[in-house]
């Protein structure tokens, strides 16, 4: 008889954004919540939609994320805030969450799930920011520059390319992903699955590197055939 106890499954990774009201959590709410789960290689999107407390609102954090804009739309409905609170906190249970300043992010859900349970922050305990994870990718290759061309000036280059404090949609573009587009830009899925792709853009090699021989060649054929209007 086998003594070997299972392997451990890592935790699932949440790419997270929410959108809000206001930037004090004391005061104000989220209204809008994205999560994408990666379970695996597998990625599921969620969408929650909780109606907030606009007495203290903020003005320009309703402009800036069209609050009235989006939330006026003849398709625009309200999701019941015990269920998606439920709901959410199943899907964040023990997650890593992933997300441009997620502490933020993580803060809001604290307050939201504050009103149903004991343990407000279900989530595992270090979260990812993915302006550092970004920006500490671009000083890694600085550092293999550095010896490379035995010229520490490299450093310098990134941190003028990512400014200070760091800016995370210039990390981004430095990482090659764009950021969001001016009609998903602070919107919680739209903001969700930029961070998705940033932190797989440091973290999962390029296909090109992984792929069989026999994947390089169908990249090749494909190539050829977009050249030639699908013509091989």
């Amino acid at each position: 008889m086998s003594t070997n106890s299972p392997a451990k499954q890592p935790p699932p990774l949440a790419f997270v954004d929410t959108e809000t009201v206001g930037l004090d959590p004391f005061l104000h709410d989220a209204w809008e919540y994205a999560v994408i789960l990666r379970r695996g290689d597998v990625d599921t999107e969620y969408e929650f939609r909780i109606r907030p407390d606009l007495t203290n609102a903020d003005p320009k954090a309703l402009e800036i994320n069209r609050y009235h804009e989006r939330t006026s739309d003849e398709d625009w409905h309200w999701d019941d805030r015990c269920t998606a609170a439920a709901r959410l906190y199943s899907l964040l249970n023990g997650a890593v969450i992933v997300g441009s300043n997620p502490a933020f992010d993580a803060e809001m859900l604290t307050h939201l799930f504050g009103r149903y349970y004991d343990n407000p922050r279900p989530w595992h305990y270090r979260t990812i920011d993915i302006a550092t994870l970004a920006v500490g990718a671009l000083y890694g290759r600085a550092s293999e520059w550095t010896r490379k061309d035995c010229d520490a000036s490299w450093y310098g280059k990134v941190a003028g390319a990512v400014g200070w404090p760091w800016k995370s949609y210039e990390a981004s573009r430095h990482v090659e992903v764009d950021p969001p587009a001016k009609d998903v830009a602070h919107t919680a899925l739209g903001d969700a699955r930029w961070a998705r792709d940033v932190f797989d853009a440091v973290t999962v090699p390029d296909a090109f590197y992984t792929a069989s021989d026999e994947q390089l060649a169908g990249m090749a054929a494909d190539a050829l055939s977009r050249m030639h209007g699908g013509q091989r």
